[in-house]
């Protein structure tokens, strides 16, 4: 696995790499997690604009 720079650790604030595993359960999972962050995107528009009316 690739190490990831100590300038992307600290951006994204990760502590630790990113566990392999995850890419292959996205490759099999793909269209339920793309569809649960349009869920939630969503979701959050919707707060938000509900907040600024």
């Amino acid at each position: 696995m690739e190490e990831q720079s100590e300038d992307v650790k600290n951006i994204l604030g990760l502590h630790l790499p990113t566990d392999p595993r995850w890419v292959d359960l996205t490759k099999i999972h793909l269209e339920e997690i793309l569809s649960d962050h349009a869920y939630c995107e969503q979701k959050a528009a919707l707060t938000c604009i509900s907040r600024v009316q």
